[in-house]
């Protein structure tokens, strides 16, 4: 079961977050307000994504992460401030703040997806395994490309267009390029 565990010291923001991701299809999300109550509710759940902020109640994002199940994702949503701060690393993902709500749904979308990529991941009827992983680095890059630059899903997947079609390249290829130059090779 994909859980959703949302971790804001401050309840409020949580329930902003919360609201967003329900309207997305995520109806069953655990608001916290502390590390502590995301890992309890973490040890229920066989797997899912956290998203939080860089601090949740004492604890902050990386200490969070380290005492996470493997099966669960992290997403960061920082301030501009704060993400000059953090280091990149498998499994967690940041937003700088403010998003726009289609660009955090689809954060949650490909996150949860990639999740599944690394787990026993059930094949859809029609697509391959190669399909599968070529979508995934797009999405990867799209991502990298989103918080590096600060812009849209929509404007990211352009900026890919175009420089394929420039390069004479496939989309994969050109994503496979972006992921080694941001250091995160695919």
């Amino acid at each position: 079961m994909e859980q959703l565990l949302i971790g804001f010291t401050d309840r409020a923001k949580g329930a902003v977050i919360r609201e967003i991701v329900a309207k997305g299809g995520f109806t069953d999300a655990e608001l916290c307000s502390s590390g502590e109550e995301i890992l309890r509710y973490a040890g229920r759940y066989g797997g899912g994504l956290v998203i939080c902020g860089y601090k949740v109640g004492n604890m902050v994002y990386s200490e969070i992460r380290e005492m996470l199940l493997p099966q669960f994702g992290m997403l960061v949503l920082l301030s501009r401030t704060q993400a000059a701060w953090v280091e990149e690393e498998a499994g967690l993902f940041f937003l700088v703040l403010p998003v726009q709500k289609p660009d955090l749904l689809r954060t949650v979308h490909v996150v949860l997806e990639l999740g599944r990529k690394n787990g026993d991941m059930v094949l859809s009827p029609g697509k391959t395994e190669r399909q599968i992983e070529d979508k995934l680095l797009i999405e990867r890059a799209k991502l990298l490309l989103m918080n590096r630059y600060q812009v849209s899903e929509e404007d990211a997947h352009r900026f890919l267009q175009r420089r394929s079609m420039n390069r004479g390249m496939k989309m994969v290829q050109t994503a496979q390029e972006i992921l080694k130059e941001g250091g995160q090779d695919g």
